[in-house]
């Protein structure tokens, strides 16, 4: 047997030790047939973590995936991540048989700021993919004291999920035409809510062609660059955006 792949994967963890630490398994829920809520406990007390902020996970001898905390608490050592388990890759894979007390390796969070601090209004676009930070992003709004609204493309499986998480969004179909539905509920909007809204922050994430469609329609309503936030988690036909 090869061992090679692991003396990699191995080599990698320790040369990067100060980024990298073991976690345990603390909990876990399901709050849909194909989403999977974990919270993770460890130490990492000096992490300044930021919302939208991505850490990676080892999922086998050679692989890391990146996945996007919903709650972080560098104090008591715990963080949560909402997964979803798509069932077309190794990553999927393990994140779908970790149990309580099962350890991984994680590499700590890191990446640009995402969370408009200075908005009052925000708005999410995404999909499965984006229930994590946007539950993240949601608490901050409404600890905050400002205001979201938000559209999700979901599979009827998992349409009930984001109540179920406290995050009130508008939930729409896929369609082959991407964001198609999605651009037809912004679109009816009530005129006294966009224009509050127009001057916010608006946060697209998830399937690449699903953003650019929307990004397409909110350039046409006038909305400037520095109000949009993009960030494609997968395309079809490519793995590890």
């Amino acid at each position: 047997m090869n061992s090679m792949p692991k003396i990699i994967g191995d080599f990698l963890e320790t040369a990067f030790s100060s980024k990298i630490c073991k976690v345990t398994v603390a909990s876990v829920e399901m709050p849909g047939s194909n989403i999977k809520t974990i919270t993770f406990k460890g130490l990492f007390p000096n992490v300044n973590f930021k919302i939208g902020q991505a850490l990676v996970i080892r999922i086998d001898e050679t692989n890391y995936r990146n996945y996007t905390p919903s709650k972080w608490d560098s104090k008591n050592g715990t963080f949560q991540v909402i997964f979803h388990i798509h069932n077309n890759g190794p990553g999927s894979e393990r994140i779908k048989n970790l149990k309580p007390g099962d350890q991984i390796s994680v590499g700590l969070p890191r990446g640009f700021k995402v969370y408009d601090t200075e908005a009052k209004y925000h708005f999410f676009f995404g999909d499965e993919t984006c229930i994590s930070v946007f539950k993240s992003m949601k608490e901050e709004i409404n600890r905050s004291g400002k205001d979201y609204l938000g559209i999700l493309e979901l599979d009827s499986i998992n349409a009930a999920v984001p109540e179920k998480l406290g995050l009130m969004v508008d939930v729409v179909a896929k369609s082959v035409n991407k964001a198609e539905f999605a651009i037809k509920a912004f679109q009816n909007l009530d005129p006294e809510i966009w224009n509050l809204w127009k001057e916010g922050c608006f946060y697209l994430m998830g399937n690449a062609k699903s953003i650019q469609a929307f990004r397409k329609v909110l350039k046409e309503k006038g909305i400037s660059n520095k109000n949009i936030h993009t960030q494609a988690y997968w395309a079809e036909g490519k793995i590890g955006l």
